[in-house]
């Protein structure tokens, strides 16, 4: 499958979600494969690590072949080879990306104009959106984290680097909603950690669940850090 029937099969999954979701969600949804594009800018490496994550996520890092990712992707073994010289390779890559996208994914939405609790809620918009690149940056966090004792040890220390990487933006618009009365009162890190978990919950959940099953709005997820007023 291409980059670009994968988009548009996302923007047929997601007419009606687009409906409900503000103009900024939808910008950042932009800008999330934006920013994805620029860290893999190689359409035919993007098209490989889309259909490993599949793969990966179906059979786990253990069961995976590269041809079952070639086959996926439509490629020949040797055409993966090219880019790839090994599983291993491909999934460092994976995870490389995946820490990466998701700093960055935060970081956009912290450069926005609006109150922190807004661009939170952008934010998680925009994570939530079905087919969203940033979920499956948390999707694939998780996946590495739950399979640390088989993946490669290049992929364990690329995962140790990078762990920070979406608090970095996130607990300063944190604090900064706490200072404005938007967000409780507590320790910003600690709150940072149960929102990514829920982000990263979320993702499991959007591939368990069918598109007709109801999926947890974005007013719903951030209930627990808003402030009653």
């Amino acid at each position: 499958m291409s980059d670009n029937s994968k988009s548009d099969n996302s923007k047929s999954d997601n007419s009606k979600s687009d409906n409900s979701k503000s103009d900024n969600g939808k910008l950042l949804e932009r800008k999330f494969i934006e920013g994805f594009e620029l860290l893999a800018p190689d359409k035919a490496i993007r098209q490989i690590i889309y259909h490993a994550v599949e793969v990966f996520s179906r059979k786990g890092y253990a069961g995976t072949k590269i041809k079952d990712i070639a086959a996926s992707a439509g490629f020949s073994q040797g055409y993966v080879y090219m880019y790839f010289k090994s599983k291993d390779d491909i999934f460092t890559r994976i995870v490389e990306l995946a820490s990466d996208g998701a700093g960055i994914s935060v970081q956009y939405a912290a450069e926005l104009d609006g109150t922190p609790l807004e661009r939170i809620t952008w934010l998680t918009e925009a994570f939530l959106s079905q087919g969203s690149i940033a979920l499956q940056h948390f999707r694939l966090i998780l996946l590495q984290t739950a399979t640390s004792e088989a993946i490669p040890e290049a992929a364990k220390l690329v995962a140790k680097e990078k762990i920070m990487k979406p608090f970095e933006h996130l607990v300063p618009l944190i604090i900064a909603g706490q200072e404005a009365g938007e967000i409780i009162q507590g320790d910003p890190v600690e709150i940072a950690v149960a929102y990514f978990s829920f982000i990263q919950g979320l993702g499991i959940a959007r591939i368990q669940t069918t598109a007709a099953a109801p999926f947890p709005s974005t007013e719903l997820v951030l209930r627990f850090m808003k402030r009653d007023h």
